[in-house]
């Protein structure tokens, strides 16, 4: 099996770090990360990144190879195949396993749906309330489409791993089909990429949902006359936001 196991993980590096009289807040000084991400190691809710490995590795007094193979190992040559089989540990140790892709791609696809059908109840909420449906369609249809038509893209149509080239070069541009993202600051890679794919759908649902709501909101208080230029002139840049804002907290927090 060429995947870490991370309930074996968590449980070799505790195993190490009681065997040094360690507490998990100690350990995390080390590494410089938080005793709350150690706890999470330990339980095997997730992994270190891979940048952490070496000083992981110094500070429970293991080597790198001893930590991928969650056991202590003979300081012996290994044959070809051991060398390729932790080769692949190393390159497929930041990417998603099958399970957790499916999960995710779950996950996904039903907030989708659920706030589709919380979108369209709104709407329809909007009508009863009196609003025509020549005030819904200006004012919201619109944003509602652009919102519902990117989460899906992102959703369905986006590649769940970018290139090699992406993760040997610092390259802020992503291009697929239609979707072309210029976003300065940031650079796209496969560590960063499944997180900024998800936080953008979640910004999109999200927003989808909320609109509505500020419509409604927006029209107790607001002339009518001044609903139309509020909705094409503010919400615009309130899409840009919701789209782009997630994404570059994403990149950030998994540069």
């Amino acid at each position: 099996m060429n995947e870490i196991d991370k309930d074996k993980f968590g449980a070799f590096v505790a195993q190490l770090r009681k065997e040094q009289s360690m507490t998990q807040k100690e350990l995390a000084q080390k590494v410089y990360v938080s005793d709350k991400a150690v706890s999470k190691w330990e339980r095997g809710l997730s992994m270190p990144d891979i940048t952490l490995l070496i000083p992981l590795s110094r500070a429970l007094g293991v080597t790198v190879t001893e930590l991928l193979e969650c056991q202590r190992v003979e300081r012996a040559v290994m044959d070809s195949d051991r060398v390729e089989e932790l080769m692949h540990k190393v390159i497929t140790y930041s990417e998603e396993t099958p399970v957790q892709r499916q999960n995710r791609r779950r996950q996904e696809t039903v907030l989708l749906g659920v706030s589709l059908a919380v979108v369209t109840l709104e709407i329809l909420g909007l009508w009863i309330l009196g609003y025509s449906w020549e005030q819904i369609g200006l004012n919201l249809l619109t944003y509602e489409g652009l919102y519902l038509v990117f989460a899906g893209y992102f959703c369905f149509f986006t590649k769940d791993k970018l290139p090699e080239y992406y993760d040997e070069h610092k390259i802020d541009v992503y291009s697929d089909g239609f979707l072309q993202m210029n976003m300065p600051g940031i650079h796209f890679n496969n560590r960063n990429w499944i997180p900024i794919k998800h936080t953008a759908i979640w910004g999109m649902m999200i927003s989808a949902m909320v609109l509505p709501v500020m419509y409604f909101l927006c029209g107790l208080v607001l002339p009518a006359y001044f609903m139309e230029y509020i909705f094409v002139y503010v919400c615009l840049p309130l899409f840009f936001i919701a789209l782009f804002g997630p994404m570059y907290v994403a990149a950030r927090r998994h540069a």
